[in-house]
């Protein structure tokens, strides 16, 4: 038997190395353009320079993805392929956790077939695996489940049991409501008399990271304006960011429009199931697994009672945004928990076939990113050679001429890459300012800052009101621009001489500038 688990314990390791490695050499510098991936890099960068979060500078959510990315700034220095380590051995973990998990439970030939899967789907969009609190959060609850189940299997396994209490806890300060996942496990470590002996160390090994974050906040003086800024993410994000459980934006439909017959439809119900496998699989690991629990003599109940209320509560964490992206973050869990389920339960022969048609059809949407790697070129950037698509590669280039680093930049309302690509400085406190979610007063303050300090250049783009109910479908009652500060900026910026549009951008100039470079031609 520990033959057995130490050999599991070489191949995890072995597939997080290599998932690593790979993913380094060909993601690492590969420019996505997403609305969120900047919020961290640039908070880190400031965090890096000095400024303290919440207080010096607005602060989205919790601070642990900010203090992670500080921190391999700090060690590693600054680029894009720095600005990508976390997420990529976030996901390289998970893949071998994965691994480690299905292989415990059911077999090695599972687990082989699921952490495939696993793979193939979930890098089929590059823009998915990019920088973003959820993944460090469903990350580290991840570790800390597979350590709990580590840990029932030896006798004196008190520092197994801290420490799978302290990864909760991490997930925590990275996604608050990673406490449900923390909560479960905790009810399920008390309900029964054999393992309540090991509360104590895992809420140790809880509270100790928990204290720890706490004395963070307060050396930087930071830990009032945290408490604020988690009232205002009460506030202010839960309803306008309210999507169903798997949707996705645009909706479903618009993936069947223009089929041309019945095969064809068949080919793309096939590919929108494959599409929706992240909100598919947390309810099918959920039946499947009580299914083979009460079904089949199965004799680690034990490990199941903890496993389908997380599965539960992995899928909860991303409400009130329960979309299928969203979910996509939490989905090891339950494909662990959905393939070991149907290995046990269904006849040799139909798990073979299912086995090789799942690889298949992963196989087939992996691909998805390596013709996209094809089709890109390099570009130099302050933040070191980039891998952009070709079609976009001669807009960042001219982009990068135009902005050198240090000039002065603000983008609107929501692209903060943008920052981190040129290098540029921000002359406000917000890494964004997206009518819905930010107030008029936030606004407000932003435009004294930029009156104060007005900045050299413009990314600029004018939200429709269907732009913005596709992103926010919930926020047909609010605000969806700021007629204020939208007019200080056309009053005051200019497409500049020289026409740059990137990613839905263009690029404006301060009018005195353009004035006075007129002037000297």
């Amino acid at each position: 038997m520990h033959s057995f688990m130490r050999t599991q314990n070489r191949i995890a390791l072995t597939i997080f190395a290599a998932v690593a490695g790979v993913l380094l050499a060909v993601h690492g510098n590969r420019v996505v353009m997403t609305n969120d991936e900047g919020i961290i890099l640039e908070s880190a960068q400031r965090m890096v320079s000095g400024s303290r979060i919440y207080v010096d500078f607005f602060g989205y959510m919790s601070p642990g993805s900010y203090w992670l990315q500080a921190l391999v700034f700090r060690l590693l220095g600054v680029s894009l392929r720095t600005g990508r380590l976390i997420v990529i051995l976030d996901f390289a973990a998970q893949c071998g956790l994965l691994y480690w998990l299905a292989a415990r439970l059911a077999s090695w030939k599972a687990a082989t077939v699921v952490t495939l899967a696993f793979f193939g789907f979930q890098i089929a969009d590059p823009a998915f695996l990019t920088s973003a609190h959820r993944w460090d959060s469903a990350t580290f609850a991840l570790a800390g489940l597979c350590l709990a189940v580590g840990a029932l299997d030896r006798k004196a396994a008190w520092g197994r049991w801290a420490a799978s209490g302290g990864a909760l806890a991490a997930a925590v300060w990275c996604t608050p409501s990673m406490g449900i996942v923390a909560g479960v496990t905790a009810a399920w470590l008390a309900w029964a008399p054999a393992r309540r002996k090991n509360l104590a160390p895992w809420i140790g090994g809880a509270t100790a990271v928990g204290i720890a974050g706490i004395v963070l906040l307060l050396s930087t003086g930071s830990l009032l304006a945290f408490l604020a800024q988690m009232a205002w993410l009460r506030r202010n994000y839960s309803g306008v960011n309210v999507l169903p459980y798997g949707s996705i934006i645009g909706g479903y439909r618009a993936l069947l429009e223009g089929s041309t017959g019945p095969l064809e439809t068949a080919v793309r119900l096939a590919l929108v199931a494959c599409v929706a496998l992240p909100a598919i699989v947390p309810p099918l690991a959920i039946l499947l697994g009580a299914t083979a629990m009460f079904r089949r003599n199965y004799g680690r109940r034990d490990v199941l009672m903890l496993l389908l209320p997380g599965v539960a509560a992995m899928a909860l964490t991303v409400f009130p945004r329960a979309d299928v992206m969203h979910l996509g973050f939490v989905a090891a869990l339950p494909y662990a928990v959905a393939g070991c389920a149907l290995a046990w339960l269904l006849p040799g022969r139909f798990a073979s076939w299912l086995a090789l048609g799942s690889i298949t059809m992963a196989a087939i949407f992996a691909s998805n990113y390596g013709r996209g790697w094809q089709d890109s070129a390099r570009v130099e950037s302050p933040v070191g050679t980039l891998r952009v698509a070709k079609a976009q590669a001669p807009d960042i280039e001219h982009l990068l001429r135009q902005v050198p680093p240090g000039e002065t930049l603000f983008v609107y309302p929501y692209m903060p890459m943008q920052y981190f690509l040129t290098q540029a400085r921000n002359p406000t406190r917000y890494s964004y300012l997206m009518p819905g979610m930010m107030t008029q007063s936030q606004a407000a303050e932003a435009l004294s800052e930029l009156e104060a300090r007005p900045p050299e250049w413009l990314l600029f783009t004018q939200l429709s009101p269907q732009d913005f109910l596709r992103v926010f479908p919930n926020g047909a009652g609010l605000d969806w621009r700021f007629t204020e500060l939208e007019a200080w900026m056309r009053s005051h910026y200019r497409p500049a001489d020289s026409p740059v549009s990137f990613a839905g951008y263009q690029l404006w100039r301060r009018t005195e500038a353009l004035e006075s470079a007129a002037a000297r031609r």
